[in-house]
């Protein structure tokens, strides 16, 4: 049993350190004023967390992928691991927490797909370092290791050390915002925020284009190999060293952009871990954070290689004849 186990590590690319959540999505007209109730429609209960959107995201893009996260021992729970090993998640990497409860996430979603995110942490909050030291084989095994800010730092940090030593890619999406210390952002070999973050990490605002490139710069200096800036309706800015790549979004009916940027990372991940050039590896992900907004729900939205090839094929049918 243990040589099946060393196998299955062997064979794995993508490992996702991360947060699993249960969304209850309000749909409502406008956000409230504070002190002020109005009434929405029914909530939607769906599987959420940027750890689990991501990895979810990595796998049905094709990737090769290991998720680590921890579940409470609820009902929430005991679903969201049924629904993980259905979708192809190795169940030895599902830890159980018998103290705390799953973690969740309250969703309000505006008429234009705007959202307002409120996290109760649960169990991903005891996803500790002492956690992290049973995997040690399986962080030697792996090509690209992906993180976010859903778990506690000193976990995230560790695994980024992890990944470093095993000599795998290491991706940081700094969400929910945080304060990081300096020695975390050397760890990092693409770090994903969006402007908003990116405004956080380096205390710059941003008043036009130039800013933005200003604010990738200030992330170099502090360690980080490479820069992604998100910038939603506006595309993306890519830049390390020696290059700088500005690309546009993908023109869509935006229904609900809550898993937006966890498909972006889950492609990421996909790409990078196949190899693919860095051009192709940003359009790769632009097109899936584009695509995963036509649709209501994290999970739900995100979409499948098939469909995310086909849009593409299309997006590069109309430029051609534009």
């Amino acid at each position: 049993m243990i040589g099946v186990w060393k196998l299955v590590i062997m064979l794995k690319k993508i490992l996702v350190l991360g947060s699993s959540n249960v969304d209850l999505i309000f749909r409502v007209p406008r956000f409230p004023h504070p002190g002020e109730t109005i009434i929405g429609e029914n909530p939607i209960t769906a599987f959420g967390g940027k750890g689990a959107n991501q990895a979810i995201a990595a796998k049905r893009l094709g990737g090769d992928v290991l998720f680590l996260t921890k579940l409470g021992n609820d009902h929430f729970g005991q679903s969201y691991r049924r629904y993980l090993i259905e979708n192809g998640i190795n169940p030895k990497t599902i830890l159980k927490d018998k103290k705390n409860p799953t973690g969740m996430a309250f969703i309000e979603l505006d008429p234009k797909g705007e959202n307002r995110i409120i996290v109760s942490p649960g169990a991903n909050g005891s996803l500790h370092i002492n956690d992290m030291k049973k995997f040690a084989p399986l962080f030697r095994k792996i090509r690209t290791f992906v993180t976010q800010l859903e778990i506690p730092v000193e976990t995230v940090k560790t695994g980024l050390k992890m990944a470093k030593n095993g000599g795998a890619i290491t991706l940081l999406n700094p969400s929910p915002l945080l304060r990081l210390s300096s020695d975390i952002f050397p760890l990092i070999d693409f770090l994903v925020p969006n402007e908003w973050e990116a405004q956080f990490l380096t205390g710059l605002k941003m008043k036009d284009k130039r800013d933005i490139s200003k604010m990738a710069n200030r992330l170099l200096k502090m360690g980080v190999k490479n820069v992604v800036i998100t910038l939603g309706p506006n595309g993306l800015l890519f830049k390390n060293r020696n290059e700088e790549i500005w690309m546009k979004a993908f023109q869509v009916n935006v229904v609900d952009t809550t898993a937006a940027g966890d498909a972006f990372m889950g492609a990421m991940a996909c790409g990078l871990s196949e190899g693919k050039p860095i051009q192709e590896v940003l359009r790769f992900a632009n097109g899936a954070g584009g695509l995963a907004t036509t649709k209501l729900g994290a999970q739900p939205s995100l979409p499948l290689r098939k469909d995310l090839n086909c849009f593409l094929r299309e997006q590069k049918v109309y430029l051609e004849h534009s």
